[in-house]
This record gives C-alpha cells, sequence and structure tokens, in this order.
C-alpha cells in the first residue's frame, strides 16, 4: 500500500521566543521617533536583523482585535433608547438573536 502524503510536522513551539506586541511597537516607536539604529535595536532586545526588519516593516501596528479600532462609539440619545426598549418589548420574536 503506497503512504500517503502528509503535511510537515509543526514546529515545536518554545515559550518566549516569540516577540511580544508591546515590543514590536517600541521597536518602532524608538526607530522611528527617537532615531535608534539597527544594530542597537538588535542588542538591545537580542534580536536577529531579518526579525528587527520584519517588525520595522509592518504596514500598521498589530492590535489583540482588529475589528476594534478604540474610536468611541457615539451614544444613543433617549428617543433611540425609547425605540429600542419598546420594539423589543412588543414581542417575543424580538427579543430572540438571529444569527442567521
Amino acid at each position: 500500500m503506497d503512504q500517503l502524503p502528509t503535511t510537515p510536522p509543526m514546529p515545536d513551539y518554545v515559550p518566549g521566543e516569540e516577540v511580544l506586541t508591546r515590543h514590536k511597537e517600541a521597536i518602532r516607536q524608538l526607530f522611528k521617533f527617537a532615531k535608534i539604529g539597527l544594530q542597537q535595536l538588535q542588542g538591545y532586545y537580542n534580536l536577529a536583523d531579518s526579525t528587527v526588519r520584519k517588525i520595522l516593516q509592518y504596514p500598521e501596528p498589530e492590535r489583540r482585535r482588529p475589528t476594534r479600532t478604540g474610536r468611541p462609539r457615539e451614544s444613543l440619545n433617549e428617543q433611540e433608547v425609547r425605540d429600542i426598549v419598546e420594539y423589543i418589548s412588543s414581542s417575543h420574536e424580538n427579543r430572540v438573536l438571529n444569527w442567521v
């Protein structure tokens, strides 16, 4: 029987090998605003040249939840709140969430 091709195993996860997001953001800010050189950043964070360059080439800062931009949502006024309460209390079907 022929052996089916398989995907290669995932590399073993080694805790501490990843660069934390706050350090990535700090590297970008130190390079851009404080004009700290690449070699100094590599030495301070103990990272390879390719890793630091990759971090600096990110198109935008990372976020824990990319869909959340941090902008506050406008509050509802009193009439909008009343309309929502009236709609929900008008029938039981309006109280059920329908995700379809």
